[in-house]
C-alpha cells in the first residue's frame, strides 16, 4: 500500500499541478497533513511551488513535479525493460544480443571519457567508482601486487542479469575500454557470491 506521500505524488503526477486544498480533497486527509508533506517534498528537491492569485484575497501555492520527482515517478522498471530484452534476443539471437551489449558498454565508456580527468589506471578507477556509484553502481577498487581489482557490491543490472546474463557484458565492456587493457571477471554475484569481481592482470609491471 502506497503511504501518504507517494500518494500526493501521484496525485501532482496525475493533475501537472495541485493546490493544497485539491490534494486534501483527493486524497481526504487534511491541508495540514498535505501542507507538512509538501514541505519536506520540496525541501528534498522533488516538487516546486509558485504563487498564483485567484481573486480578491491570499494568493495560493501551485506545486508541481521538478525534474527528479519525475524522475523519482513509481515505474516498473523491470517488468518494463525484461520483455524488450526478450524480444530482443529471441529475433536477434543471443550471440548478436551479446555484441550489442558489448557496444553499449563501449560507448558508456566513451561517453565517460568526456567525463573523467586522470593520467594513470589508478587514476582512472578512483574517477570511475566515484562517477558509478552516483550512477546507481556500488563499487570499489584496490590493488593485489600490481594488478587492478574493481569490486561490484550492487548493480543497477543485477535483477535484469539473473534472467539476462548477457547485460553484465555491458559492464565488463565499460571497464575494458576505459581501462584499455582486458580483464577478468571471476565468479559473481550471478553464481551466489556477495560480489561481481574485475581484475585487470598487469605483466612485468606494465
Amino acid at each position: 500500500m502506497r503511504n501518504t506521500k507517494e500518494k500526493i505524488l501521484d496525485q501532482i503526477l496525475l493533475l501537472q499541478t495541485a493546490t493544497i486544498t485539491q490534494l486534501a480533497d483527493r486524497l481526504n486527509i487534511s491541508e495540514i497533513s498535505v501542507r507538512h508533506h509538501l514541505q519536506k517534498l520540496e525541501a528534498e528537491g522533488i516538487v516546486t511551488s509558485s504563487e498564483e492569485r485567484h481573486g480578491v484575497g491570499r494568493p495560493r501555492f501551485i506545486y508541481r513535479l521538478t525534474e527528479k520527482g519525475f524522475q523519482n515517478a513509481p515505474v516498473n522498471h523491470i517488468k518494463l525493460t525484461d520483455l524488450p530484452l526478450t524480444t530482443m534476443e529471441r529475433v536477434l539471437g543471443a550471440d548478436t544480443l551479446a555484441e550489442l551489449f558489448k557496444q553499449i558498454g563501449a560507448d558508456l565508456a566513451e561517453d565517460y571519457w568526456n567525463s573523467l580527468t586522470f593520467h594513470s589506471p589508478e587514476e582512472a578507477l578512483t574517477a570511475l567508482t566515484k562517477q558509478l556509484t552516483e550512477d546507481g553502481f556500488i563499487v570499489s577498487w584496490s590493488k593485489d601486487g600490481e594488478n587492478l581489482i574493481l569490486t561490484t557490491h550492487h548493480c543497477p543490472f543485477h535483477y535484469l542479469g539473473q534472467k539476462h546474463p548477457a547485460v553484465c557484458t555491458i559492464s565488463r565492456a565499460l571497464l575494458e575500454s576505459l581501462l584499455q587493457r582486458a580483464i577478468s571477471l571471476e565468479p559473481g554475484v550471478l553464481s551466489g557470491e556477495a560480489a561481481c569481481i574485475y581484475i585487470q592482470e598487469v605483466d612485468n609491471g606494465k
